[in-house]
């Protein structure tokens, strides 16, 4: 078992500001996780950063700066109300624009159908046909435009939901 100093303490702290993690909570967190990786593993007389290097490759995919940027997000956006995905967020949109239409041709099926024989007259379906025909368009071309076009809502993305912004859209790391 390998024994942290003060030293190894300040070498780690001073690598991961250089690295650029600045947000002090997140070094704090970083340098226990770092230690207590570093203490189960590395034998007295082993290649102390050798092995520091080997375990930061754990904590992220390109850049150790990822995980700042990624704090200092979820920091900003955690008075937000809720994280969609773009299929929860299609699904979400459908129910609010198109849904109410769907359900008043059910609801007057329910209450009057039986007096029409179930045939839905002309005023019931095409008003609920013109009336839906925009938000349906709308939902369309945020579901189906292909990646060639720049869509509002690309494939992968994420929508957030909170107060200000209201909305916004955001980009999957690819």
């Amino acid at each position: 078992m390998f024994a942290i100093t003060g030293d190894h303490i300040e070498y780690i702290l001073h690598d991961l500001a250089s690295r650029g993690i600045r947000t002090p909570d997140l070094q704090q967190n970083l340098v226990d996780h770092i230690c207590i990786l570093i203490e189960e593993n590395l034998e007295n007389g082993e290649d102390f950063e050798g092995y520091y290097r080997s375990v930061l490759l754990r904590f992220y995919r390109e850049d150790l700066a990822e995980i700042e940027v990624e704090t200092q997000f979820l920091l900003r956006h955690r008075q937000s109300l809720i994280l969609l995905s773009r299929k929860q967020f299609l699904f979400c949109l459908f129910l609010l624009l198109v849904a109410p239409f769907i359900g008043y041709d059910l609801l007057w099926l329910i209450r009057v159908g039986p007096a029409y024989d179930y045939r839905i007259p002309l005023e019931v379906w095409g008003g609920s046909m013109v009336f839906s025909l925009f938000p349906s368009l709308i939902w369309l071309v945020l579901a189906f435009t292909p990646e060639r076009f720049d869509p509002l809502l690309p494939k992968g993305a994420k929508v957030l939901l909170g107060w200000r912004p209201f909305l916004s859209v955001l980009q999957s790391p690819a």
